[in-house]
């Protein structure tokens, strides 16, 4: 009887470099892209704990164009990314009540938009809000991440690299 063979597993961190590698494995901070806003490069937050996204947004108000409800608002300039502010239009998902991780809610717009993800491109819903104080102008919440879409490696950062211009 000759001795069977049996198939090595691949090991955690081969299995790891590969989602890396495919970009379904995301950092604690990433690098968006939100193309539907002429924004090639923002510093995002990536929270598990936030179900829904944000965006830093100046004087967002809703306005009608064509029969549809839009909000208007301004994106204030970024650091190291080498544009201004930027003026932008957005289809209005609706308002909602967005309770803060400081447990204060407020009522917000809710904006539909892309964002890029390494070379994943994904439709969001994305409050606005003032994040003026915060370390990132944008958190990416975990709706955003949907099941099997991204694991979070919370030790690394920018795993996703820079996004893919469409």
């Amino acid at each position: 009887m000759s001795p069977q063979r049996v198939k090595a597993k691949p090991s955690l961190k081969s299995k790891t470099d590969a989602l890396i590698a495919d970009g379904h494995i995301l950092g604690w901070r990433e690098w968006i892209g939100l193309p539907d806003l002429d924004v090639p490069l923002i510093k995002a937050k990536v929270d598990t704990g936030a179900r829904t996204s944000s965006l830093h947004a100046i004087n967002p108000k809703k306005v009608e164009q064509d029969g549809r409800e839009y909000v208007q608002f301004t994106l204030p300039h970024y650091r190291g990314d080498g544009h201004g502010r930027i003026k932008c239009l957005a289809p209005l998902v609706g308002l909602r009540e967005i309770r803060s991780s400081n447990g204060n809610a407020e009522e917000r717009f809710v904006i539909s938009t892309h964002i890029m993800v390494g070379h994943h491109r994904l439709k969001v819903e994305v409050s606005l809000a003032n994040r003026s104080i915060m370390g990132f102008p944008m958190l990416l919440g975990r709706t955003a991440m949907k099941a099997g879409r991204f694991l979070v490696l919370p030790s690394k950062s920018y795993l996703a690299g820079k996004p893919e211009q469409s």
